[in-house]
């Protein structure tokens, strides 16, 4: 789901801060994961492996984990992920994907004009110059919400008003994001308030193993409340558009990356969402290893989703949306895989 996005931290940058040249314990190095044996030369030989991860507590989420190998440096596949495109790969219905400046403003958000035509965005176009503000069809907040209700009738027609709607909305998520206000920002849906941070937290302390390992770089990263980029790791920034069941959406994101011993963590956030989810989070870890003689990286990613429907589907109903995220997350991990050959 959380499809993969990536911007601009520049390759020699990242090089030089991801050195990592030891080769990885695979036993110990995984221990946090749910990956407790496993074949290295099936990996190498492009074997993808999954599994569903489980969600006790929170009943909107899911998470399923992954590993598999890349021919590649561990600080190679780092900055492939930083600036990757799935928008190349039509299989992931990805519409567009575009980096933005440390700083986002309004003017910042011209792909907005640049949109297919096709149905799934016409659906995006539609909710937005039918939005009824007293029975939001969309994720915002009250505000944000009245700024979309406002008639297009004033000077513009319903694309301009689509382009300059959304565009403040989605630089003032940005904003309230990198100052540390992720906390107070908010959702009124069609099921209720929903706070995005709170589904956040929910979601990366559902497994205690995954959270202690990844905790120093969380801590580093604006969703930890009062936590600004200012003061953390600088971020990756970007806007996209992806089709859930034939709905477009609207997203913003932001990816941190930092070294660990002698593995590259990865963390990809996306921390507002027009409809569709609440909230994903996509993490990586890489570390080196040789399989045959061949340096290579082996990488695991947890996949981690609040999205409204999951909260009501049971039994049978929630084994298959969770099995159908694994196909999903596979169809990603091969299109990434593929920029490597």
């Amino acid at each position: 789901m959380n499809l993969l996005h990536k911007s601009i931290l520049p390759v020699l940058g990242l090089c030089f801060l991801f050195t990592a040249p030891l080769q990885a314990d695979t036993t110990s190095d995984l221990a946090f994961s749910n990956f407790p044996n496993f074949d290295l030369n099936a990996l190498a030989g492009g074997t993808v492996l999954q599994v569903r991860g489980g969600l006790v507590f929170f009943q909107r989420g899911i998470i399923t984990q992954s590993l598999y190998m890349v021919e590649a440096t561990p600080a190679e596949v780092a900055a492939k992920l930083v600036r990757w495109n799935p928008a190349s790969h039509p299989e992931l219905k990805v519409w567009f994907h575009q980096s933005i400046s440390a700083n986002p403003k309004p003017a910042d958000f011209s792909n907005l004009s640049a949109l297919p035509d096709n149905s799934s965005i016409k659906y995006l176009f539609d909710a937005t110059a039918k939005f009824d503000a007293n029975n939001p069809s969309l994720q915002v907040s009250k505000e944000e919400a009245q700024l979309l209700a406002t008639p297009a009738a004033q000077g513009q027609d319903a694309k301009t008003h689509f382009i300059d709607v959304w565009s403040q909305i989605l630089a003032g998520r940005f904003a309230s994001f990198l100052s540390g206000r992720l906390a107070s920002d908010s959702y009124v849906s069609s099921s209720g308030t929903v706070q995005p941070a709170s589904d956040i937290r929910s979601l990366i302390h559902s497994d205690p193993n995954v959270y202690i390992e990844f905790q120093r770089l969380f801590n580093q990263t604006p969703i930890r409340a009062g936590t600004s980029s200012a003061k953390g790791l600088p971020g990756n920034l970007y806007y996209q558009s992806f089709d859930i069941q034939g709905e477009a959406t609207l997203v913003d994101g932001a990816m941190y990356q930092a070294a660990s011993g002698t593995s590259i963590q990865s963390a990809d956030i996306d921390f507002y969402v027009n409809s569709g989810v609440y909230a994903t989070i996509e993490l990586e870890q890489m570390w080196p290893v040789t399989v045959n003689g061949k340096a290579e990286t082996l990488v695991w990613r947890d996949d981690l989703v609040s999205a409204p429907s999951i909260a009501y589907l049971h039994g049978t109903e929630r084994l298959a949306s969770g099995m159908i995220m694994l196909q999903d997350v596979k169809q990603n991990i091969d299109a990434f895989k593929s920029e490597f050959k």
